[in-house]
């Protein structure tokens, strides 16, 4: 039932199939597609020199790549020394932050003890009732300028101007 019409030996290369009926074929490979080979065959003894030069190793290349490994391994081991000893300092550091925010709370909590413990009007009283304390005069009061400090410390008298 199928017809082949088939070309002479020369367009062998291109030949050409019709087929009738219910039936497909393989698609092949177009030949014109494959690479083209130059025809240039190698002797045998060239292949068989280039293996053997494959194989052979040099000493110095031997030293080469065993130098090289030496000194990957050694880089390597070094990296890794250091991303622990900087893992080892992170946490370090994460616990030291976490005793100074406990310190901080503690810290925060006896000053409100502390300042709310003392009775300010009980200190004046006892200022001016037991130890004759008075408040100054105007006349009393020197006003000093300084420029450098908030505050500074009387280490000779003070100037009557």
């Amino acid at each position: 039932m199928a017809k082949r019409a088939v070309r002479s030996k020369n367009n062998m290369k291109k030949q050409n199939v019709y087929v009738y009926g219910n039936t497909a074929r393989r698609l092949e490979v177009v030949p014109e597609m494959e690479p083209k080979r130059t025809g240039q065959r190698v002797p045998k003894n060239a292949i068989r020199k280039n293996r053997e030069k494959a194989r052979h190793m040099n000493p110095a290349y031997v030293m080469f790549l065993s130098a090289a490994c030496v000194v990957t391994f050694a880089v390597c081991f070094h990296y890794i020394q250091l991303r622990s000893e900087i893992t080892g300092k992170i946490e370090n550091i994460s616990a030291l932050e976490s005793q100074l925010s406990d310190l901080k709370i503690e810290n925060d909590a006896e000053y409100s003890r502390v300042t709310n413990s003392v009775d300010l009007e009980e200190i004046k009283r006892i200022a001016m009732e037991e130890l004759g304390m008075v408040y100054a005069d105007e006349d009393q009061v020197v006003m000093c300028e300084d420029k450098e400090a908030e505050y500074f410390r009387q280490y000779e008298d003070v100037p009557k101007n």
